[in-house]
């Protein structure tokens, strides 16, 4: 652990410990990939590890348990990041208000593979958005350094705690490799739901015509927030209360979002999105995509 963080103040970094760059396969390292002719998501490097084993006893983990899985891999690398903590990390700026501008975004990797029907975490990532400057990359990279070094434990309150485990460039697979959630498709499902930034109003008022209203609030809320992460609006959105990708949880085993606080409680839908053109991810979208809600998988038949 101690090459590690030598290693963070050299100019070049071993293969086996380089980041993952968004739109690329595992093997192709952390550096920016060659310009693509489709669209990208903000997001760019992806740091990834493995759920390695629980704590204390069987650890028995579902997909709706993203915000707290997530929330802690935050809290983790701010316990070890610098003080005060860059604000790509944190997500505020020095004033306390929050950054205008993407960072960093947690993720709870689900095995959504036919017969998953849990879509039980495989592990997680850790997402830099693709223009973060360097001194924020390497505050965050060294906050990741410091984690490793106490040992990787991720703290899941009545869930008990579960021991990490860092995946060298290209020994991921299924859904712990970057090319499973990048793309490029022009059709997207989500596997854990939007967290819309409106209420829409009563999605299943008896009334058909409330009912409709509030589908195209939220379609447009949808739309909006795939402009949000730089994709272009989608051709169509579809939300529903369940995704069209078997075994994932429906979008009110996710709600309350957030959880705790008295942050207002958003609605929550899954999408089903359609571009006029391929895109590629990772797409995150609305309120909660920094703790990872509203992450969408390719769906049908992907482009190459």
């Amino acid at each position: 652990m101690e090459r590690l963080m030598r290693i963070l103040d050299t100019p070049e970094m071993p293969d086996a410990l380089r980041p993952v760059s968004g739109g690329q396969s595992p093997g192709a390292g952390w550096r920016s990939a060659p310009r693509e002719p489709w669209p990208r998501s903000v997001f760019g490097e992806w740091l990834l590890l493995r759920l390695a084993q629980g704590l204390g006893g069987r650890l028995s983990l579902d997909s709706t348990q993203t915000e707290d899985i997530t929330r802690a891999v935050r809290g983790a690398l701010l316990h070890h990041a610098a003080d005060p903590p860059p604000a790509a990390l944190s997500g505020h700026q020095p004033d306390g208000r929050p950054l205008e501008g993407p960072h960093i975004a947690c993720l709870a990797l689900p095995d959504v593979d036919p017969g998953q029907s849990r879509a039980a975490p495989l592990g997680v990532a850790i997402l830099l958005p693709r223009d973060v400057d360097a001194a924020s990359r390497q505050a965050v990279l060294r906050a990741l350094g410091g984690w490793e070094r106490s040992g990787l434990r991720l703290l899941l309150g009545r869930a008990g705690a579960a021991r990490l485990a860092r995946i060298a460039r290209g020994d991921g697979s299924g859904a712990l490799d970057p090319s499973t959630w990048t793309g490029p498709s022009s059709r997207w499902a989500s596997v854990t739901p939007v967290a819309l930034d409106r209420n829409p109003g009563d999605l299943f008022a008896r009334g058909p015509a409330t009912a409709a209203q509030a589908v195209r609030r939220a379609q447009q809320t949808v739309a909006l927030a795939c402009e949000q992460i730089g994709l272009p609006r989608p051709a169509s959105v579809e939300v529903m209360p369940r995704s069209p990708i078997d075994g994932v949880p429906p979008a009110a085993r996710f709600m309350p979002f957030p959880r705790t606080g008295r942050a207002f409680k958003r609605v929550c839908v899954h999408v089903d999105l359609r571009f006029d053109q391929p895109v590629c991810g990772p797409v995150l979208l609305g309120v909660g995509r920094y703790f990872g809600l509203g992450l969408c998988r390719p769906w049908g038949e992907a482009c190459s």
